[in-house]
């Protein structure tokens, strides 16, 4: 039955195609051989059928009547041809109208199947989703060789290992010249040795300093209060009496003056009474004038030296006095001020000049310590990179190997060296805000090396960043089993790493296009389904889980087994 139905189509589509008949014959004959490739080949068939058939049947009525009528002429013209022509004309005949038959039979059997809707078998499968990310092999154990001097800064290369050699613990990694540092660590221990004499001589004079100070200061506070003292009496006492005295001694001068002229007239007067002048009273007339004489200079000498006490004599000493004070009052200011100023200030040079010490005697212990980093050593075995990891990456390799040549410099604070043990290493990678969402601890999955996609080596994210860092990236780490690891990876090779995010034994998947909207709520989705195929498809209500490429997981709603129409809609809504 099979191969009769094969013949009719295959016969039909012989009639509007350009090959011959017996070409479909020899069709037949393959296709009897093997029946099921002749079964896949058909619907292709029927449908180039169907399509000619259409082309056929859009050509007017008025064409089938010319076709009639150019047979018949042709069927005139070919009387006067022989017999056996007439025959073979006749069999072709035949065998069209055979095959029109047959086409017809097969275009029928189309029309029928096409009313029956496609569908789709719901299956229940191994759902997987994974998540691929670009990692770097990281050492679980790195030490960095980081120059970190207390005070030197110079550091000129003298030898450095190379980049990449293996080195143990203890090994000479670089040397630096050390020359100019031994020559401050010199002079500094000079300068330190300056400055405890400088000390030392400091703290000796400083009790010395601080007596003078203290006398100093108790002399002027005396002088002060005499001066004070002396000008006070001056001028309650000793001046008024200066000027009393010069005053009396004018006037006692004066009166005894008065008195022997007094004196004078009346022996005068007495010895002229007598008529007489004796040798006796001469002399007493001689004396007594030259006592009036000398009273008149006393008197003259009086007044002058009276108009030089009270002018003078008084007026400067009181000058001399206030004079006195005054400068007895600005020393003993002055050493008020030494003493409340100068001392303190001696005490306050004298810490400088300790804490200078003590910094003068830091900075030599400092460059001490500087001296063993002019040669630095590995910290432990391993493989030796320059410069620092970061993120995994050695991205100062270049620019260290042009300061690790002979006279190249090294700066402070630069990780000149990572020493890093191969022997167990992870991955580090990271993921976009899209995916973080999709990754978890525990997950796991497998690193193939970009040296060697034959390998695959298991990881598990052991580490998640719980907050995005650069490029809004976060940061994963993926632990690894390092006894499968190839002899030659190392640290810094970069992998592909692909991990299971999420999984499902028994998943209810669909293709992604079957699935629809409902018109007032997006978020709502259902599908079509028929429990036979000669029903009508009815709707059914679905959640939706994962989605994979075309197919989304369907996580209620529908069942192993159930059909799907495709392309019906919901003649509910819609009405």
């Amino acid at each position: 039955m099979l191969r009769v139905v094969l013949l009719s189509l295959i016969l039909t589509a012989a009639a509007h195609s350009p090959v011959s008949r017996a070409s479909a014959l020899a069709d037949l004959s393959t296709s009897a051989i093997d029946e099921q490739a002749a079964l896949e080949e058909l619907e292709a068939q029927v449908a180039a059928v169907l399509a000619a058939k259409e082309e056929a049947d859009e050509k007017p009525a008025a064409d089938d009547e010319d076709e009639g009528k150019k047979e018949e002429a042709a069927e005139g013209d070919d009387d006067g041809e022989s017999g056996d022509d007439a025959k073979d004309k006749a069999d072709e005949k035949a065998d069209d109208k055979q095959d029109d038959a047959k086409k017809d039979e097969a275009e029928d059997k189309k029309d029928e199947k096409a009313k029956k809707p496609e569908t789709h078998k719901v299956e229940a499968k191994k759902f997987v989703l994974e998540l691929e990310v670009d990692g770097v092999f990281v050492a679980d154990e790195m030490h960095e060789v980081t120059l970190r001097p207390e005070k030197w800064g110079k550091f000129e290369v003298v030898e450095a290992k190379p980049h990449g050699a293996r080195v143990k613990k203890g090994d000479v990694l670089v040397r630096f010249d050390d020359e100019d540092l031994e020559q401050a660590i010199a002079e500094a221990s000079l300068e330190q040795r300056l400055d405890e004499l400088k000390m030392m001589e400091t703290e000796d004079q400083f009790p010395r300093l601080e007596k003078a100070i203290d006398l100093n200061f108790t002399q002027a506070k005396r002088n002060y209060e005499m001066i004070v003292d002396e000008f006070e009496r001056f001028k309650t006492t000793m001046r008024p009496l200066s000027e009393k005295m010069a005053e009396m001694n004018l006037k006692n001068a004066q009166q005894s003056l008065a008195n022997a002229r007094e004196e004078l007239e009346q022996l005068r007067k007495m010895y002229e009474a007598d008529e007489l002048t004796e040798e006796t009273e001469e002399i007493v007339l001689k004396r007594q004038e030259f006592e009036v004489e000398y009273y008149e200079f006393y008197v003259e000498y009086s007044q002058i030296n009276h108009d030089y006490t009270m002018n003078i004599s008084i007026p400067r000493r009181q000058e001399s006095l206030e004079m006195g004070l005054e400068e007895a009052t600005l020393s003993f200011d002055q050493a008020k001020m030494l003493k409340s100023i100068s001392l303190p200030r001696e005490r306050y040079k004298m810490e400088q000049l300790r804490e200078a010490r003590a910094k003068s005697i830091e900075e030599h212990s400092e460059l001490l310590a500087d001296r063993d980093l002019m040669t630095l050593r590995a910290p432990a075995d391993g493989i030796l990179y320059y410069g620092s990891c970061d993120d995994g990456r050695f991205g100062q390799i270049g620019s260290m190997k042009s300061k690790l040549e002979p006279h190249g410099k090294v700066t402070a604070g630069t990780t000149v060296f990572t020493v890093v043990d191969p022997e167990c290493m992870h991955v580090v990678s990271s993921v976009s805000e899209k995916e973080f969402p999709r990754i978890a601890k525990g997950q796991k999955g497998s690193a193939v090396p970009a040296g060697d996609a034959d390998v695959k080596l298991p990881v598990k994210v052991s580490e998640v960043e719980s907050a995005p860092g650069a490029g809004n990236k976060f940061a994963i780490s993926l632990e690894m089993d390092c006894d499968d690891a190839p002899e030659w990876l190392l640290p810094g090779m970069t992998c592909k790493a692909t991990f299971t995010t999420y999984e499902s034994k028994d998943a209810v998947v669909i293709p992604a296009d079957l699935v629809q909207s409902d018109e007032d709520d997006e978020d709502q989705k259902y599908v079509m389904i028929v429990k036979d195929e000669d029903e009508d498809p009815v709707r059914r209500d679905i959640k939706l889980g994962k989605k994979k490429d075309k197919d989304v997981e369907v996580l209620d709603g529908l069942s192993e087994g159930d059909l799907i129409v495709k392309g019906a809609k919901d003649e509910e809504k819609e009405d």
